[in-house]
This record gives C-alpha cells, sequence and structure tokens, in this order.
C-alpha cells in the first residue's frame, strides 16, 4: 500500500481531527502502512510526521514476533506506556496502523475504546477506496482492450448463384450498410451497361 493510498488522505485526515476532538487525552494521532510510510496525521508542532511512521513500523514488527514466538496468535494492538505519556498502535485492516499519542494521566479505558472506534472506521474508508481504485483499474483495462469487430450486415438485393459470382444487384432493392466500399445504395440508381443506353 502506498503513501495516500488512493486518496485517502483527506478522509483520513478528517477522521484523526475528529478523534482528537474527542479525546483530549490524546495528543496526536496518525495512520501509517505497515512498512512505515505515512498516510495521514494530526500531529503537533514538533513531532515529525515520518519519524513517527517509521518508529511505529518497528514497534509493530517487534510485537508480531512478540506475539507470534509466545504463542499468542495475530498482533492486534499494542501499547507503551513512558513517564511522559502512552503510545498505542492498533491493526486498522490488513496494510494499515492507527497511532495514537496520549498524556500520562490519560484514561487507558476510554482511550482505547475510542481508538477501537476511529480503527473500524480508517479500515472502512481504507477499504472504500481500495474498491474505487479497483474498479477504476478494470475500466481502464476495458478502454484499452481493442474493439471487437462487429460482423457486417448482410446486404439485400444481391443473388449469389451456386458455383458462379455475385449477380449486380436490383437497384430497386439493393440496399448496404453505409460505408461499405463497392455497394450502391438502392436510393442511387445504377447506370447501364455500355451501349444499353444512357442514363435517364
Amino acid at each position: 500500500m502506498s503513501q495516500d493510498s488512493y486518496g485517502a488522505g483527506g478522509h483520513l485526515e478528517a477522521l484523526l481531527r475528529e478523534l482528537l476532538r474527542r479525546i483530549p487525552e490524546l495528543e496526536a494521532a496518525a495512520v501509517v502502512t505497515t512498512d512505515g510510510l505515512p498516510m495521514a496525521s494530526a500531529l503537533p508542532a514538533g513531532m515529525d510526521e515520518d519519524r513517527v511512521a517509521a518508529m511505529s513500523a518497528a514497534l509493530l514488527s517487534l510485537g508480531e514476533r512478540a506475539a507470534e514466538g509466545l504463542g499468542r496468535g495475530d498482533l492486534s494492538q499494542v501499547h507503551i506506556q513512558g513517564e511522559y505519556g502512552g503510545v498505542w498502535l492498533l491493526a486498522a485492516g490488513d496494510d494499515a496502523v492507527l497511532v495514537g499519542v496520549s498524556v500520562p494521566d490519560a484514561k487507558a479505558g476510554l482511550v482505547l475504546y475510542e481508538l477501537r472506534r476511529a480503527t473500524a472506521a480508517v479500515s472502512t474508508v481504507l477499504a472504500a477506496e481500495e474498491l474505487h481504485e479497483l474498479a477504476a483499474m478494470a475500466g481502464r483495462a476495458a478502454a484499452s482492450q481493442a474493439p471487437v469487430g462487429a460482423v457486417p450486415a448482410p446486404v439485400t438485393g444481391w443473388s449469389v448463384p451456386t458455383g458462379g459470382p455475385a449477380a449486380a444487384p436490383n437497384p430497386a432493392t439493393a440496399v448496404a450498410p453505409p460505408g461499405v466500399p463497392g455497394v450502391v445504395p438502392a436510393a442511387v440508381p445504377v447506370p447501364p451497361a455500355p451501349g444499353a443506353g444512357s442514363w435517364a
């Protein structure tokens, strides 16, 4: 998944701003890819987006190895508590992580509850954008394919004797599709054979 995948960055940033509004105990929030690329963020001045993304990916990788090594199954979240606050990482689908940075006295239960709700919303946005991109790719692929040639419509007013060349069309009944070379539409009179007379 690439940075700002499928144009979802604007939707994700709106979700993150709403998350910070709902939880004053959160100082910062971001959505990053599992390989450490920032997708969207709502960070205070002085907090670098790229650094947050890279360190979140490192923590996630360590947590996954620990969960697997201890037989705890798939990793769902990581919480680190320090002297000056906490860091929360929750999986948002298969390829993204929601990161929250909280103040020291944050209520862990409330923060986790709201982060889980936000994670569900992030997953929904990413899934919708992915479906939109897949549909667009399918449309581009279909447009790039050469159109299948249509079978020419049958020409009425012609008779093809068995074993012989096609007979001349009857000017009164000959009808041809537009643009078919060598076929005279019924509305255009057919000139007589040489020596048989002149145009009427």
